[in-house]
């Protein structure tokens, strides 16, 4: 089944969603607390229901969900800590602390998978080019010049050594360290010889040419960009301080406490849920147009 198109930032900057879903990364990261984790993964499932359908999301959640139940339950048997036994594995005790730790960190790794997977469904290739300084976009060129040029290299060593163990007529054969001097003089100046020629192909194609090289920005910052970044940094920054302190006074270990105020856990939560409501604000305005 093909994936949904995201329509929810189609009219943002690369900037808006960037942020957002850094954040939100950034929270599902550091935020160790259960009721932070929790909303942290409803709020990613939801959007990658809604941005990569559910298809894609139950293909993901066939191994991330395998994941989860493994964490949580090795958990106690490596960490033999906490205060509410639960019931003897042999010689180990496993406790409700120990387990709750085992499945809040658990839930921590789908979740940050999950919000990966929907960025990458947002942030598209060319989007990503856009946010990138212009010097950073010769990186995509170096980059694939050396996945050619690599598997080039050792295709060349093998046929290097394939020859001369094939030339039996100068005498015994020689040793290790003869054979790999001798492949590797080759093989440096094989690479020489074709790097003076790749450097002309560039020179002639506008590399290095004294001129700075043009872009084409498809995408430039508008009011409204930089009005919804404003509010997505005060966002940021007041879930910061409020997860701050609801993690500050949560212990695991040796007994679970102190869960904090429950509004303290609200800015989490809209900054988890917000992309999910945007993508379905989006899709009713669309579907009402129709």
């Amino acid at each position: 089944m093909a994936v949904k198109r995201t329509i929810a930032f189609d009219a943002c900057h690369a900037t808006v969603p960037a942020a957002l879903f850094a954040g939100a990364v950034a929270l599902a990261m550091l935020a160790v607390h259960p009721v932070c984790v929790a909303v942290s993964l409803a709020g990613a499932l939801l959007f990658s229901l809604l941005a990569r359908g559910g298809a894609a999301t139950a293909r993901g959640l066939a191994w991330q969900l395998p994941l989860l139940a493994l964490v949580c339950l090795l958990n106690p048997l490596f960490s033999a800590s906490g205060s509410t036994l639960l019931f003897k594995f042999g010689p180990r005790s496993v406790y409700l602390e120990s387990l709750a730790y085992g499945a809040t960190m658990g839930g921590l790794m789908v979740a940050v998978v999950l919000w990966f997977e929907g960025a990458a469904a947002v942030l598209t290739q060319d989007r990503l080019l856009a946010l990138a300084p212009r010097r950073a976009r010769t990186l995509p060129l170096l980059l694939g010049m050396a996945f050619q040029l690599v598997p080039q290299l050792l295709g060349r060593s093998r046929e290097v050594r394939a020859t001369l163990s094939a030339c039996t007529a100068a005498g015994a054969r020689s040793g290790v360290c003869e054979a790999l001097t001798r492949t590797s003089s080759m093989l440096l100046t094989w690479s020489l010889e074709e790097s003076i020629e790749r450097a002309d192909s560039m020179r002639a194609r506008g590399w290095e040419s004294g001129l700075p090289r043009t872009s084409y920005r498809p995408e430039r910052p508008r009011p409204r960009d930089m009005a919804a970044l404003a509010g997505i940094a005060a966002l940021l920054i007041v879930t910061a301080t409020c997860a701050w302190a609801v993690c500050a006074q949560w212990r695991f270990y040796p007994r679970m406490s102190g869960l904090g105020p429950w509004w303290a856990c609200v800015p989490c939560a809209l900054l988890a849920l917000l992309p999910a409501a945007a993508e379905l604000a989006a899709r009713l305005r669309e579907r009402g147009r129709r």
